[in-house]
């Protein structure tokens, strides 16, 4: 079996992990609503998709090292002690996709497979990283296990978060076998994180590969709002106090303020209400109460700044008292150009097409660059679909990224 075969299998094969009906999918055209990926961090499914990781591993002579945060380290020792590390993770959101994370740490382990076979003598060590509840599925928060490796978050912190069945996180860890006792030694000097666009750009503008330039910041914006619950058939239209109502009101002014930021500042500010919770939720009870989450992201800090205060301002003077807190709030992660001139020498060695852009979605690459120079590459997504069952990214262009990432390394081992 080539490396391309072995690749191609070892994807599709975890794919097929956190399926319901368990089928192994190799073409967007058999993809349907029920063949999502449901693995959120500290489930069965996670252990069965880390198992297979694990064994993957030790198959190839690579004996993984699990830290306190449930995180997974397999490396290739150099002559120097100065680490690149690749990376990202192998949990999903409900009923996601196949790619979003996985083909990141999968692709990671067969460049370290690739170089072992070439002989290739690297002077750094080398080591690919499976990091812990990147989606944020099970413990409400996003990016756990590399803000723990990146010290972000105390041990303590993070081992008491509870998922939403109430189980806290060291428990969960340790129920799966997947809780190690000490943390992984070495901060990496560069950071490589290979994934799927998640986004339309790439594939509208024909080009194989993605080079991040930022990622972009996030402000969450918890809202309640409150009505009085009455009637619906026997309240009349002018004597209603419907919270729902309300939410409408301000979720059209989050979606305004967004266009309006994308066209002032000309870059990817984008604002969405995806989260309501509406009381008591029945078709003939006015609603009297609404919570709701305000998600607003922007590739620069001026840009996110301004539409936060625009969009708080708004729930400030809104006609009828809402109660909010952020519970979010990210400046946006600028990648290392020292990467970003790795990344470029391997695609002209390469002849790929390739453009610069932003990410629009979080990646464990935004703590991690708070202790290291760390870039992105993206490969495309078929008609920009992630976080459903319908994502897929076609072989060729994982290959296409795989080679991409495996001269990056290379590049970044030879750099003094």
């Amino acid at each position: 079996m080539n490396e391309q075969d072995r690749l191609y299998n070892i994807l599709m094969e975890q794919g097929s992990i956190g399926r319901k009906n368990g089928r192994r999918i190799e073409s967007p055209d058999l993809l349907t609503e029920s063949d999502g990926v449901t693995r959120p961090a500290g489930t069965e499914n996670d252990k069965k998709t880390r198992d297979y990781f694990v064994s993957l591993c030790r198959k190839n002579g690579f004996e993984p090292f699990i830290d306190i945060y449930g995180n997974i380290f397999i490396t290739l020792p150099g002559k120097e002690s100065d680490i690149i590390m690749m990376g990202s993770h192998l949990d999903s959101v409900i009923d996601g996709g196949m790619f979003d994370g996985a083909m990141g740490v999968f692709s990671a382990l067969e460049v370290l497979i690739r170089l072992r076979e070439e002989k290739y003598k690297n002077r750094k060590t080398i080591v690919a990283a499976a990091f812990t509840g990147e989606e944020g599925s099970a413990f409400h928060q996003p990016m756990l296990g590399s803000h723990g490796y990146a010290g972000l978050i105390s041990k303590d912190d993070l081992w008491k978060l509870k998922n939403r069945d109430g189980k806290d996180f060291k428990s969960a860890m340790q129920d799966i076998g997947y809780l190690g006792t000490s943390e992984f030694t070495g901060k990496p000097g560069y950071y490589i994180e290979y994934h799927i666009e998640q986004g339309p750009m790439l594939e509208k503008m024909n080009m194989g590969i993605g080079i991040v330039t930022s990622i972009t910041g996030q402000c969450v914006i918890r809202v309640n709002i409150k009505g009085i619950q009455g009637h619906s058939g026997t309240t009349p239209m002018d004597m209603r106090d419907d919270a729902l109502v309300k939410a409408a009101a301000i979720i059209k002014n989050v979606n305004s303020t967004a266009m309006e930021t994308s066209k002032k500042f000309n870059n990817h500010s984008v604002g969405t209400v995806g989260e309501l919770n509406v009381e008591p939720n029945r078709f003939n009870v006015i609603p009297g109460h609404v919570c709701m989450k305000i998600d607003l992201r922007s590739e620069a800090s001026d840009s996110l700044h301004y539409m936060k205060d625009i969009v708080i301002s708004y729930l400030k003077t809104f006609k009828a008292p809402v109660q909010f807190s952020i519970i979010t709030d990210v400046e946006p992660s600028i990648m290392s150009d020292d990467v970003i001139n790795a990344i470029e020498k391997s695609l002209s060695d390469l002849s790929f097409s390739s453009m610069k852009m932003p990410s629009g979605a979080g990646h464990d690459a935004i703590p991690i660059s708070k202790i290291s120079e760390a870039g992105m590459i993206f490969v495309p997504s078929h008609l920009g679909l992630s976080h459903t069952p319908l994502e897929w990214t076609d072989f060729s262009y994982i290959e296409k990224g795989v080679q991409v990432l495996l001269g990056t390394v290379k590049n970044l081992d030879a750099e003094k």
